[in-house]
């Protein structure tokens, strides 16, 4: 009885702070004794196949080790940035929330090198928006409304969560996931059935592959700002250990962006392995 009270409890929290609470006011600094100069990340726990399973700490976490940021990384559970997201990152005492801001603003401190020529900085802006809102969108309905308690499961574990709680908990916050998932994604880029979803990833994917061509990476042989959010998109639903339509679709019928999220992988996290 005491065990299924604390899974009451513990379900309770977590479907509390991850789908229904949101941060107000001035946030607090969880880094006490920073040091100058340092990037402190926090985000979502580390996963096994991945660095971080979420698109955007994934995003941010990439560009850090691709410019040679120094960084730590802080997995939090319950902490959330001003906006009631993740990641964000605090930098010389500073809070900074949304990783497009995260990003300039770390660009603009640290002096880090950007595209010079202006048309390809206009290019990267308008496919960021679209990777970002309309690639994640379509992916996160592939990833999560068709099998909501597979990612769930995924969390709970990579969280260390007590096995004999993971089977009481997973399909609860599978039902709340699911059930956020297809409100943002019905908000964000419209109600569609599941075939016209299907035929607007391949769209997404031929742009990217199409921007890609033969180059290593987006613009050339290095690894840009922008390709930390595709890759971020992509990485995240190539590496998944379950099957979903837009994983698949990615191996069978785009290899050349496959091989750039693993071209991207073995360079940045070549060295990663899981905490």
């Amino acid at each position: 009885m005491i065990y299924w009270l604390i899974a009451v409890i513990i379900v309770g929290l977590t479907v509390y702070k991850f789908f229904l609470s949101a941060k107000k006011g001035k946030p607090e600094i969880l880094k006490k004794d920073w040091k100058k100069d340092v990037v402190y990340l926090y985000q979502f726990p580390r996963a096994k196949v991945l660095p971080n399973l979420s698109p955007f700490c994934l995003k941010i976490e990439t560009f850090l080790k691709a410019n040679k940021v120094p960084y730590e990384v802080s997995p939090v559970l319950i902490s959330r940035s001003q906006y009631g997201k993740l990641p964000f990152v605090e930098l010389n005492g500073e809070h900074i929330a949304d990783s497009q801001v995260i990003i300039n603003r770390l660009t603009k401190h640290f002096n880090l090198k950007q595209l010079s020529n202006p048309r390809d900085h206009a290019i990267a802006r308008a496919v960021e928006r679209m990777t970002e809102i309309h690639t994640f969108m379509v992916q996160y309905y592939f990833k999560i409304v068709d099998d909501a308690n597979s990612l769930a499961e995924i969390g709970c574990r990579d969280a260390n969560f007590p096995e004999w709680l993971i089977p009481v908990i997973v399909p609860i916050m599978g039902f709340f996931i699911k059930r956020k998932a297809l409100q943002r994604i019905v908000s964000g880029v419209g109600g569609m059935s599941t075939e016209n979803y299907k035929e607007v990833l391949k769209k997404d994917y031929d742009v990217y592959q199409a921007l890609l061509g033969k180059q290593n990476y987006l613009f050339g042989d290095e690894i840009a700002a922008i390709d930390c959010s595709v890759f971020g998109q992509l990485a995240t639903v190539l590496y998944l250990p379950y099957s979903c339509y837009a994983k698949d679709l990615l191996k069978e019928e785009y290899p050349a962006l496959v091989d750039y999220c693993d071209r991207i992988k073995e360079t940045v996290f070549g060295d990663y392995k899981p905490e």
